[in-house]
């Protein structure tokens, strides 16, 4: 098959774009630079880059007619529902002008919820409207909605990734925190996550792309089912940074999303995934190998 990866630099669409070539599948990653190392690192993995914006359809159209898959695995900061609905349009008028079965994955993540009184969320659970993200839900709902001929359309909402270059993981800024021998946690000590490890989240994406059931206008939350403590997790990092000190607690901080967005517990179940897509995790979780990931965040750095 073909598959056109967006946000192919990024965390998610890095790591998606090699699972999929290496599953034999000729993978076209959207960069808007050729030129950064990491774009460079996406061809000595087979990957073919293709120069574009998420916000200028046509930079990218050609590959969105051609391509028998598409994953659209970032979200434009600048004007996030505004790129997603140019998206979805190109997408509707591709299909128009060239016919062919396809399939369009979408990628949200178990952030979109906010806070809920569920202790665990899974698919069908709604988002709190005053979230700063609950626009990302109605946007699955409008995908859903739009009638696109003989396009299939799944949704992704993996929970909070780690591992290998810990890329953009909080992880990593944990790590980093810890090398750098100053620690501030911001926000509810109480709070937990879901964690995925990026492999396995990669590897949900080959699934997706590669099931034999007509799947269409489905969603999955996709993550282990080891419900940490997010203070656990951080200190799990900072051990493994050989940071021994003590952690200071902060109140959230308005320019940092990490303690604003994310400033509740976002638990969800995967269950789903594990029925219709014979999804599994392969890893243990984010703290049983820590010193692991550190260390490979470390071996990426350098």
């Amino acid at each position: 098959m073909k598959v056109l990866v967006t946000g192919a630099t990024g965390y998610a669409g890095f790591y998606a774009a090699i699972a999929l070539r290496q599953a034999g599948h000729q993978v076209y990653g959207l960069v808007r630079d050729e030129s950064k190392p990491r774009a460079r690192e996406l061809q000595r993995y087979e990957v073919q880059l293709v120069s574009g914006d998420i916000a200028n359809p046509e930079t990218y159209r050609h590959y969105l007619e051609s391509c028998d898959v598409s994953i659209h695995a970032m979200m434009d900061f600048q004007a996030p529902q505004e790129s997603d609905r140019k998206l979805f349009e190109t997408l509707k008028q591709v299909a128009e002008a060239a016919p062919r079965n396809r399939l369009f994955i979408y990628t949200t993540g178990c952030s979109i919820y906010g806070k809920r009184p569920e202790r665990v969320m899974d698919e069908s659970t709604p988002a709190n409207p005053d979230h700063a993200l609950a626009f990302r839900m109605d946007l699955e709902r409008e995908l859903f909605d739009i009638p696109i001929d003989r396009c299939r359309k799944v949704v992704l909402r993996p929970g909070f990734m780690y591992g290998l270059d810990a890329h953009s993981s909080i992880t990593g800024m944990w790590f980093e925190m810890g090398e750098r021998g100053e620690a501030i946690y911001r926000g509810d000590r109480d709070k937990g996550w879901s964690w995925v490890h990026i492999s396995d989240l990669a590897r949900a994406y080959v699934n997706v792309a590669e099931c034999t059931a007509p799947i269409d206008k489905e969603v999955f939350c996709i993550a282990d089912e080891q419900r940490p403590k997010c203070i656990e997790v951080m200190r799990a990092c900072l051990k493994a940074a050989n940071y021994n000190g003590d952690i200071q607690f902060a109140e959230p901080q308005e320019d940092d999303v990490t303690s604003t967005w994310f400033d509740q517990n976002e638990f969800i179940t995967s269950q789903k995934a594990r029925s219709l897509l014979g999804w599994v995790p392969h890893h243990t979780g984010v703290i049983d190998e820590i010193e692991t990931y550190y260390m490979a965040w470390k071996a990426a750095r350098s």
